[in-house]
């Protein structure tokens, strides 16, 4: 009797899916998120395939290995320099024809298939393997006014690297239903919708009265961690703030963790404006084992960024038990787990601290676990599609 299709990819010869992860790790969700896509991509990759870690940057190998993660470092040119050498040693009409430094490496160790944990140039740099892509987010488009995706060409970068890379894509992975829509109507293509997870090093971490007692803060704080971009909008959260104090007499107390990106001189100043110096901490990046005590020693998560709708801080304050405030325009992305204010309305926003610092009646415990059980059942649903369409890769580019 003749083998299933199953019994050809069980004793065929694997192939080799290659894990790339760029992101360095004071880039924060990002990281994160890479490292929750590479976890993912191992447990539910099928027979026939052997998923090999790999990454960009040198420091993530210690850090990545710490966590689990067998990963193997790669020494290649930036594209930026490959770009200019193609120009100069290429004569024009072969340039295409040019296989990059990146699709050389991959072939010399015998890659098959090269999954982009982020939304990557390099795949612009693939001429014959098959590549899954990854869009975190098209904010670029829904808010082209923020610096970070306007100036420097990045929102015509963007552009050009998605109207390039998501059409020849395999398959390309979203954070949920609304990018993936605007993904489809913008550059065609082949879409997965997978829920983002809490970050990985929730899972462990260093006592909450030992960080907090490093940082010198106490219990009770709103904390906010967030890299300072414009778009992530801290100013407000401080307008609230001094809008409390004007209402109470005490401004509540703010912790910032992030890196800086161009802004922290600006909030900062906004902090001794407003008179809020007592009551606002500057922590900088956190290490990973850090980020859980910190969660737990907070009130609430606020975030007034205006990036959406996924964002990995509500899966990790809903992990942590604490309750959510978020933009209201992203209500589909939190549902009932979250207070839901206005981000361009300081006294909005106010409202809603004052209402979380009144300790109400929600059970913020269970909401949280809910959303994150109904987001978990969604990402299980999303894996058995990818597991399949794998399986479905396989049979096609191993015949």
């Amino acid at each position: 009797m003749a083998g299933t299709a199953m019994d050809d990819i069980n004793t065929e010869q694997k192939l080799i899916l290659a894990v790339i992860i760029e992101k360095k790790i004071t880039v924060g969700g990002g990281f994160n998120q890479a490292v929750n896509a590479a976890r993912q991509i191992i447990s539910i990759a099928p027979p026939g395939y052997d998923v090999r870690v790999m990454t960009r940057v040198e420091e993530n190998v210690e850090i990545l290995r710490g966590i689990g993660l067998e990963v193997d470092f790669l020494e290649i040119p930036k594209r930026a320099i490959w770009d200019r050498l193609k120009r100069l040693t290429t004569p024009r009409r072969k340039r295409n024809e040019s296989i990059s430094p990146f699709e050389k490496e991959m072939i010399r160790r015998g890659v098959s298939v090269v999954y982009f944990t982020s939304p990557s140039p390099n795949a612009l740099d693939i001429q014959t393997l098959p590549y899954i892509f990854t869009i975190w987010d098209l904010c670029h488009l829904d808010h082209p006014e923020f610096p970070e995706v306007s100036s420097g060409r990045e929102f015509e970068k963007r552009e050009d690297l998605f109207r390039k890379a998501v059409p020849k894509a395999f398959l390309t992975i979203t954070d949920g239903d609304y990018t993936t829509e605007l993904a489809r109507q913008k550059y065609g293509g082949r879409f997965l919708a997978v829920p983002f997870a809490p970050a990985p090093f929730m899972e462990s971490s260093k006592k909450t009265v030992t960080v907090l007692e490093k940082y010198n803060i106490e219990l009770g704080y709103l904390f906010y961690p967030a890299q300072f971009w414009a778009h992530k909008n801290h100013a407000r959260l401080l307008q609230a703030a001094a809008l409390i104090k004007t209402r109470k007499g005490v401004a509540p107390r703010i912790v910032f963790s992030g890196s800086e990106q161009g802004q922290k001189k600006d909030v900062e100043l906004l902090v001794k404006r407003l008179g809020l110096q007592d009551t606002t901490r500057f922590i900088g990046f956190v290490p990973p084992d850090e980020i859980a005590a910190l969660y737990d020693g907070s009130a609430a998560l606020v975030m007034p960024s205006y990036f959406g709708p996924s964002n990995l801080p509500p899966l990790e304050a809903w992990s942590a038990g604490k309750p959510v405030l978020y933009p209201k325009q992203y209500a589909s992305f939190v549902g009932a787990a979250a207070y839901l204010f206005d981000p361009d309305d300081a006294a909005s926003l106010a409202d809603c601290i004052c209402g979380v610092l009144a300790n109400d009646d929600r059970d913020w415990v269970t909401l949280g676990r809910e959303k994150l059980m109904e987001l978990s059942a969604t990402r299980r649903n999303a894996e058995s599609d990818l597991e399949n369409r794998l399986i479905q890769l396989r049979r096609r580019i191993s015949a």
